[in-house]
């Protein structure tokens, strides 16, 4: 929607500016083109205030976007090494910060599904075991506990992907030979969650990886069980 708002609202001033400030003082000489001379911008043309306005308007802009964004990419970018975080069976103790408790899981993309490693992690937590069909294709189930927090290793067997959890709005690139990570703390919406279906929502693919691109899809189950 943002997009369509600022690209329809920046066409829509190129046009203005294009079609309202046309020059109306046309000299003979411009009908001869080859007798244009390259002169100085006319003075009575100057606009001091306004060539400061578009430059120091975008400059804020672009600066208040950068400070806006910040926090949520160093939350997705954080590095698990910081010393007093937790992993693992030490996340079942109570009243540890969530953002130094975690789980490891991997995530690994392939020309055109999506492989899941809960790594030895509990049912209840984490299970990638079975199936669901998704418009006429059985996909992968992801189960993920509700008020957990998991540190999800990526990986690529062929081409670059990009896993996409829809509603919890993060994505990162998966490339052959390089290591990436990204961190899922997965919550629900909704008053499915505690019942025995749980909450689900998609995780796709925003990297074009080939023909069955479109296609490529898991579902994501979260649970407060």
């Amino acid at each position: 929607m943002w997009s369509a708002i600022v690209g329809g609202f920046t066409f829509l001033w190129l046009a203005h500016h294009s079609l309202v400030y046309r020059s109306k003082d046309v000299d003979d000489d411009w009908e001869d083109i080859d007798g244009i001379e390259v002169g100085v911008f006319p003075k009575h043309n100057d606009d001091l205030k306004l060539e400061l306005a578009w430059t120091i308007v975008p400059f804020i802009l672009i600066v208040w976007l950068t400070y806006y964004s910040w926090g949520p990419i160093n939350e997705v970018w954080a590095s698990p090494d910081d010393p007093d975080s937790m992993y693992g069976l030490e996340c079942g103790t109570e009243g540890h910060d969530p953002n130094k408790c975690y789980h490891t899981i991997g995530i690994t993309a392939q020309q055109w599904f999506w492989s899941f490693d809960c790594n030895g992690l509990d049912a209840d937590i984490c299970d990638s075991s079975e199936y669901q069909d998704l418009n006429g294709t059985m996909v992968p189930v992801l189960k993920l506990k509700q008020g957990e927090y998991f540190y999800a290793n990526l990986s690529s067997e062929d081409v670059t992907h990009a896993p996409w959890f829809v509603k919890f709005g993060v994505k990162e690139d998966a490339v052959p030979g390089l290591h990436s990570a990204l961190w899922i703390a997965p919550t629900c919406e909704t008053a499915n969650c505690g019942g025995d279906e749980g909450e689900s929502t998609l995780l796709l693919c925003t990297e074009y990886c080939g023909d069955d691109h479109a296609y490529m899809a898991a579902i994501v189950n979260v649970h407060n069980n």
